[in-house]
């Protein structure tokens, strides 16, 4: 028997335009002119708005336009939406040369660029965020995603659009409820590789919330954090989400996904205090600093303990029994198994730990998923 080994490694460049312009001039840098066919995917509460200034300027492209609506939910990322974007591109008669332009927040995108990616192997895709969290989190780092019939997220792909195009002006017109979700993800991105993003969300907090350029600025910084986590190990960014998918899959997605990813680091923080890998101190700063920002720090009362740790051991970093986290040691240092990127914990001990935790009234919130939609 002969055999060789050999390392392909795939190149993907992604272009990120950062943009405060009214009149989304930024858009110009983008050579839509190239594409004989352009197929827009958008969340159609947008078509009067964004969708259609946006449209606007490609036109000018006078390429060949093909509109794709859908609804900005969750259930959209399914294996039934993926089949009727497939069949739509194939008698569209997309190819490979053509571009697909996903417009809308981390549900349509997540969706748009599984699709891009499986179609033809891969057909060039242009991210156009309108959310908080999908300039933040959803389009910055190719990780494209559907869920299972029980599970978030669980069938995905690495997939890089050719560019993302940030406006800040766009997320004006957003809420604070969806503002909320986004500063969560950054938050994260934060506690993971940036004291500076930290002391940039600190004065943000003292700000009101209200500060244009420096909202700009931890973009930046969070997408150049997103990136350096990329080339380590996609996985290593979900600190929070081994408990948080499991909440929002808990709750059929009645709970928003960065409402419970942020409870999520919660948890997380709370396990690597019971681990001894963080300080009482650094626990109760970031704490203070979640505070500040108004992010979500609470579950529903409902909320089971088996059927969440059921749902963990579902996780993408999960193993059997051994359910995977990304636990903190310090701010942008994470606790490891050893020969492992992740920390590896039974599933008996999980279930001890959040019934121990589930103790606390304070922590516990009578239906807490339903009024966490009207805390905008």
């Amino acid at each position: 028997m002969k055999k060789f080994s050999a390392n392909v490694i795939e190149n993907q460049k992604v272009n990120f335009l950062f943009d405060d312009s009214k009149n989304l001039s930024g858009l110009s840098d983008i050579e839509f002119k190239k594409f004989k066919k352009i197929f827009i995917i958008f969340d159609q509460a947008l078509k009067n708005s964004w969708v259609k200034e946006i449209s606007e300027i490609i036109k000018k492209s006078k390429s060949e336009l093909h509109f794709i609506p859908l609804k900005g939910i969750e259930n959209i990322k399914s294996l039934r939406e993926v089949e009727k974007l497939l069949y739509f591109l194939e008698g569209s008669n997309c190819s490979k040369n053509d571009l697909i332009v996903s417009i809308g927040g981390g549900t349509i995108l997540d969706l748009s660029a599984f699709v891009s990616s499986i179609y033809m192997r891969g057909v060039k895709l242009v991210m156009i965020p309108t959310t908080l969290m999908g300039q933040a989190d959803a389009s910055s780092a190719g990780k494209t995603c559907i869920n299972g019939r029980q599970t978030k997220n669980l069938v995905g792909t690495l997939f890089m659009p050719l560019y993302v195009y940030n406006n800040i002006h766009i997320l004006k017109t957003a809420d604070r409820y969806s503002h909320r979700q986004g500063l969560s993800e950054i938050f994260k991105y934060g506690l993971l590789g940036s004291k500076k993003l930290i002391r940039y969300l600190e004065q943000y907090a003292r700000d009101s919330l209200e500060n244009d350029p420096l909202l700009l600025k931890i973009l930046i910084e969070t997408i150049k954090v997103r990136i350096k986590l990329r080339k380590i190990d996609p996985l290593v960014s979900n600190l929070g989400h081994t408990f948080g998918h499991a909440f929002e899959s808990e709750s059929k997605n009645l709970v928003a996904h960065g409402d419970a990813i942020s409870v999520g680091i919660i948890c997380s923080l709370k396990l690597s205090l019971k681990k001894r890998y963080i300080s009482k101190k650094l626990y109760s700063q970031l704490m203070k600093i979640m505070r500040d920002l108004n992010l979500n720090i609470n579950i529903d009362k409902s909320s089971n303990v088996e059927r969440v740790v059921n749902l963990m051991k579902k996780d993408k970093k999960s193993d059997g029994d051994q359910i995977g986290f990304v636990l903190l040691t310090d701010i942008g240092k994470i606790a490891k198994t050893k020969n492992k990127k992740f920390l590896f914990l039974d599933a008996k001990y999980v279930s001890s730990f959040l019934t121990e935790l589930y103790k606390d009234k304070d922590f516990l919130v009578t239906n807490h998923w339903k009024q966490l939609t009207k805390n905008v």
